[in-house]
């Protein structure tokens, strides 16, 4: 060996002492004979130059991600890794901490919770409002309806592979006020008959023969309101695609419970041998309330034009006002417990460098009160969710973020926006980055930032001058924050220009120039070396020593192996050229692609109000940038998506439901006579909203889609009640009258239960 030279043994497996290398036998080229690496050489361990540094609470850490399989329970799996973590620390020196983080077993359980809390609490309220209205024994075996239902729905779900997560609970808990709704129409109905003096056996008979069909309709329908939200498409298609099955598993199940265990243990459990049945009709709260209701029925009948024509002004007025709420997709930022600081320093900055100036914000991040943070951590080297594979993410050792883990949203009186805001104002003033910007978590699925301008072309100088514009329109629109462009210049390269005459002329080609080029200053494996305790053989690692490897100079000490075995020096065929160049290079559709993103407050203005100003401002860019075209994505593009989804299954669910009312009562007039309920029932929804100050967003037009199949139910068993009285040759306003009274108690039970 010839100089200084030294060479790298990278190991897998099992891990070796410097001792087990040194005594590694190898075969000397020329002699033949065999040396052990201790009589030729020094064995030493040197860590490799780092690519990112990790911290948690401003010390060094190694973060782990546990990922799990699509069987795998997380409770049960963050448990155990937690109960191994901690006998891992009792036996560990005392200095080695850890911390958990982004942990998504506390949102499961605290969501089993409120489906826990709201059952109990449901139950026992059922309970109440049926006692209130029924006797006892009738509104317990209603109230037992919720249990079964609710057991049988969860025993489906095992059947077909559905697991209990976030988003199933969802459905869960939408569905958990709808479970005895049609136990009540038929335990009500049963009990009137009961009342009339029939015995429990013929009053369960009759009471559920009569009710059976409408009953039935009900649930059809409110299935049908639900089963298109199943085959909408999209990134919003398959996050909610689980909430509209399990709200159709737990209402068939409910409907079996309803036809046929409640009407059984109707008849025989509701005996009461001599003793005479109480109704609560009797009671004389009831029977006033009952001639409320009859005076009002009344007097609307006889203004029926004006209440008409005055609820059609209404909800004209409320459709106005809808159009002037702010509309977001996932609104609510209750549930948002995590946010990103993400800073930028010039390009070509040291590691440690970009280290130490992270330290200025590390130290504004712990001044957060306890109450508030609940952990962060910092990465030197990368920007983005790395292990997931982040598209918007970024690396070099110029990059730097900190993740910041907030306490549960019930523990803290700020929301993440304010205490985003306080810390912007903190660190304004930090000096050494060149961009330094806010992310915070989103609810909902990942549908991408408020804003997002894609820019397509094939000239970069172009497409960075049709993005600064965008970049200035957005900073004059007040409420849009943390703008980013992902145009950014990298560091400086040297490229390897190859003289391809002189190549050819030494025999050599581009492949053997940039292979040379790379095995000394990257490495190239010399030979492998397999110890007799080693699974698998080590490869040794051959390139220029370190303090070569840094200095430009080392390219006049490359010489190129032709096919003859003659070494040709690289300047002898290539020319070194100094140049700088784009950080990276992005495409869509086969098109160079600059996008600008940034984030909007939602109280200033809204993504859909500021793409649509960006709309308005950018028109003109085809005509003026020939060949250049803008696109919009992220959360617009969802926006987009999820509004023209939703209207085809509102058109869709409204068209099923037709279709069924239609085959029930074998007209065409009396389903839009019941239908007539579906838009004014958003005059509740549109003003509760208002009075409250939410905005529009897509749980609410979820709801609105589940309130279609909900708002027909009490008027499907008033309209049948209707037309079984006009059957008797009741005139039309008296069947209308007595049907009101029959079904007041029904409708109320169903609506204050749900």
């Amino acid at each position: 060996m010839r100089g200084k030279e030294e060479f790298s043994i990278r190991t897998t497996g099992e891990f070796y002492t410097v001792e087990d290398i040194a005594e590694v036998v190898i075969r000397a080229n020329e002699s033949g004979n065999w040396l052990r690496i201790r009589d030729v050489a020094k064995v030493r361990f040197s860590f490799k130059d780092e690519d990112v540094i990790n911290k948690s609470y401003g010390m060094r850490a190694v973060s782990l991600t546990v990922i799990k399989r699509a069987t795998g329970d997380t409770i049960k799996i963050v448990k155990e890794v937690k109960k191994e973590t901690e006998n891992f620390l009792v036996q560990s020196d005392s200095k080695l901490k850890a911390a958990y983080i982004n942990d998504i077993s506390y949102y499961i359980e605290r969501r089993l919770g409120v489906l826990k809390n709201n059952g109990i609490i449901g139950i026992f309220l059922v309970c109440c409002v049926l006692m209130l209205f029924l006797n006892s024994r009738v509104a317990f075996l209603t109230a037992l309806g919720l249990p079964i239902a609710f057991s049988a729905t969860i025993a489906i779900m095992g059947f077909f592979g559905l697991s209990i997560n976030l988003i199933t609970m969802f459905g869960l808990i939408i569905v958990l006020g709808m479970l005895v709704d049609d136990g009540i129409i038929i335990a009500e109905n049963c009990s009137r008959y009961l009342e009339g003096g029939l015995n429990s056996r013929e009053a369960a008979i009759v009471g559920t023969r009569e009710v059976a069909k409408p009953v039935t309709t009900t649930i059809i329908t409110t299935i049908a309101a639900f089963t298109p939200l199943m085959f909408m498409s999209g990134m919003l298609g398959k996050f909610i695609w689980g909430i509209p099955l399990v709200v159709i598993i737990a209402l068939s199940a409910s409907l079996f419970e309803a036809l046929v265990i409640l009407p059984s243990h109707f008849a025989d459990f509701v005996h009461f041998g001599k003793k005479k049945f109480k109704s609560r009709k009797d009671l004389p709260w009831f029977k006033k309330m009952v001639s409320f209701y009859t005076n009002l029925v009344n007097k609307a009948l006889d203004r029926r034009y004006w209440v008409l024509l005055g609820l059609c002004v209404l909800l004209l007025l409320t459709i106005g006002v809808a159009k002037f709420m702010p509309f977001v997709l996932f609104g609510s930022e209750e549930g948002i417990e995590q946010f990103w600081i993400r800073a930028e320093a010039p390009v070509g900055t040291n590691l440690y460098v970009t280290d130490k100036l992270m330290h200025q914000i590390e130290d504004k991040v712990k001044e957060l009160p306890k109450k508030q943070l609940d952990a962060y951590t910092t990465q030197i080297g990368s920007i983005g969710e790395t292990w997931m594979f982040d598209p918007y993410g970024k690396s070099g050792s110029h990059t730097a973020q900190i993740t910041v883990f907030l306490t549960p949203y019930a523990e803290r009186k700020r929301t993440v926006s304010q205490i985003i805001s306080d810390l912007k104002e903190k660190i304004k003033d930090v000096e050494g980055f060149d961009k330094l910007y806010f992310e915070k978590q989103e609810g909902g699925p990942p549908v991408g930032k408020a804003i997002a301008v894609k820019v397509r072309g094939e000239d970069f100088a172009v497409l960075e001058e049709i993005s600064e514009k965008i970049v200035e329109f957005l900073k004059s629109i007040k409420g849009v924050s943390d703008i980013t462009s992902d145009y950014e210049v990298g560091r400086g390269e040297i490229r390897v220009v190859v003289d391809q005459e002189a190549a050819a002329r030494a025999y050599l080609s581009v492949a053997d120039i940039a292979s040379s080029i790379r095995n000394a200053f990257k490495g190239g494996v010399a030979t492998s070396i397999k110890p007799v305790k080693a699974e698998e053989e080590i490869d040794v690692l051959v390139r220029f020593p370190r303090e070569c490897r840094g200095k430009r100079e080392a390219f006049g000490k490359i010489f190129i192996p032709n096919r003859f075995g003659n070494l040709i020096p690289l300047n002898k065929v290539a020319r070194l050229e100094d140049e700088i160049s784009l950080a990276r290079i992005q495409h869509l559709d086969g098109k160079r692609v600059v996008t600008v993103r940034a984030d909007v407050d939602n109280k200033n203005i809204t993504s859909f109000k500021a793409n649509k100003l960006l709309e308005e401002k950018l028109k003109g860019v085809p005509g003026e940038y020939p060949g250049y075209r803008i696109e919009y994505g992220g959360e617009q593009r969802e926006n987009v998506r999820s509004a023209r989804g939703f209207m085809r299954a509102f058109g869709l669910a409204f068209f099923l439901i037709f279709l069924i009312l239609a085959a029930n009562f074998n007209s065409l007039i009396q389903p839009i006579v019941v239908m007539m309920a579906i838009p004014f029932g958003l005059i509740g929804v549109i003003w509760s909203f208002f009075f409250h100050g939410l905005s529009l967003s897509f749980f609410m037009m979820m709801g609105i889609v589940g309130l279609m199949g909900i708002v027909v139910n009490d008027s499907i068993v008033l309209v049948e009640f209707i037309n079984n009285l006009r059957r008797k040759g009741i005139d039309r306003r008296d069947s209308i009258v007595r049907a009101g009274q029959l079904r007041l108690r029904p409708v109320l039970l169903t609506t204050i239960t749900t």
